[in-house]
Formats: C-alpha cells, structure tokens, sequence
C-alpha cells in the first residue's frame, strides 16, 4: 500500500496524477481492501497527497536511521484496526479504518502498518527509489541478493539500451 501511494505520482508518463478525483482516492482505497463509510472529498484527496510526500521520504532516506525516524513518525498516533480473515483455505488481512478522524490521518497509519510490515520483513535498505532517469517510482527490492536498482525491466532495460548507445 505505501508505493502504491507512493507511485500515484509518476512524472515520467504523459498523465503523472493517478490520484487527479476523490473517485481515484475511493478506487485506490477499494483496491487495497479499505472501506471508508463517507464520501471522499477534496480535501481528503489533497491531505492524502500531502501524505504520500511523507511516504515518498520514508523510502528515499539515506540510513536506516533516518528511515526508522520517518517510520515512527508515520506510526505516531496511527487508528487502524486489522484482523485476519479466513476465507476458503486461504488468509487475508482486513483492513478497517476509522471514520471518527479524517481520512488522511486514518490512512497514515494504514499506510505505516504497511511499511512497517516491509521494512521488518526485508529491511529499511530494501526500500529504493528507481534509479533510472526520469523515474522516481519506489519499489521494495526482493531480489536475492539485493542489488535491484530499478523498479521493473522497463526501466532497466531503459537504462541499458541507453548505456549501449553511449559507448556505441
């Protein structure tokens, strides 16, 4: 949830805002699972924005250390509730959020829980930001030995191709 949030804003396409409407913000919180009971507004839309700056910072910092501040920062006062659900053999985690505090806020620690799972899963040093020029995406470096540097073969075959030519 937190790159998605993150990669929302994409200056290396023709139309970078993928949260432009309220109804964006409704659609990216149905497909992360997340029912907000009011309608989203356009003051929630730009405090989300704001939030996703927040995030954007989270997996660009330089240490462990600054990552780990920016993490505790996002999780400061988070309201979220969570249970697992079983469902047909399989298990799933539920997110609820709650509708008594502004939709930013409650998203904040929606999104913290999120990287929090990440950075303890893989490690702060497996949240990247895309080195291939113009890109700026986030990703979580799975790689076997951690050495990815790009958030997908787009880009990175990008950079090569651009690599060959030069030396050609």
């Amino acid at each position: 949830m937190a790159e998605n949030l993150v990669n929302s804003l994409d200056h290396s396409i023709d139309v970078p805002e993928h949260l432009a409407t309220p109804a964006d913000l409704a659609e990216f919180l149905g497909e992360h699972g997340i029912e907000w009971p009011r309608r989203v507004t356009g003051a929630d839309l730009e405090a989300v924005r704001g939030l996703r700056t927040e995030v954007r910072e989270l997996f660009a910092a330089e240490t462990a250390a600054q990552a780990t501040q920016r993490l505790n920062q996002l999780l400061a006062d988070a309201r979220v509730h969570m249970r697992v659900v079983r469902e047909r053999g399989s298990t799933r985690l539920e997110w609820s959020l709650d509708a008594s505090v502004p939709l930013a806020q409650t998203l904040r620690g929606a999104v913290a829980v999120s990287a929090a799972h990440l950075a303890t899963e893989f490690g702060f040093e497996r949240l990247r930001v895309c080195g291939a020029d113009p890109c700026a995406d986030v990703f979580l470096d799975v790689s076997k030995r951690g050495e990815q540097r790009f958030c997908g073969p787009r880009c990175a075959t990008r950079v090569r191709v651009a690599a060959h030519r030069a030396r050609q």
